[in-house]
């Protein structure tokens, strides 16, 4: 049986947090960490806020796919959303294989890419930052799904 884990209840439940996430906050225990942060465990509802304004920005647009999760392209990054959420939603492996002149593969189990909060799962994959001719991505289990894309271009950075 697959391990449901609640991101605000396990964390609640903590005296730490460690997430990829920075949110600048009282709580954050390593502010000169660059990739990994850790947070005293009242830096939950920090983290919250930055996971519900994400979503919400995510959400307000169209999805590029729909399948099992709603895949959403925002700002160079891939999200996979998906409410309500079930333990069965986040107890497969997510991947994306990406298609440039070379093969890249990313894929983990849902924990690792994503976070469970207020019945939501949202797993949050980086695109790469150069052009591809494709990528395919999805979850691998019993309950298989996948979506595939067409040429992607990351957006131009606005000059300064």
């Amino acid at each position: 049986m697959t391990r449901f884990l609640d991101t605000e209840a396990a964390a609640r439940a903590a005296d730490f947090i460690v997430a990829l996430d920075r949110v600048e906050s009282d709580a954050l225990l390593t502010p000169g960490n660059q990739r990994v942060f850790l947070y005293d465990a009242t830096g939950i509802d920090d983290l919250l806020e930055l996971y519900r304004a994400t979503y919400q920005r995510v959400v307000s647009g169209e999805p590029a796919a729909r399948s099992d999760f709603d895949v959403y392209l925002d700002d160079g990054v891939m999200y996979h959303v998906k409410e309500p959420c079930v333990p069965e939603d986040v107890g497969r492996v997510v991947f994306m294989n990406v298609v440039p002149d070379r093969f890249e593969r990313f894929k983990g189990p849902f924990h690792r890419s994503g976070v469970v909060f207020e019945g939501k799962c949202m797993a949050i994959l980086p695109l790469p930052d150069y052009p591809v001719s494709g990528i395919r991505t999805g979850q691998k289990g019993t309950r298989r799904w996948e979506v595939e894309f067409g040429s992607l271009r990351r957006p131009e950075a606005p000059a300064p």
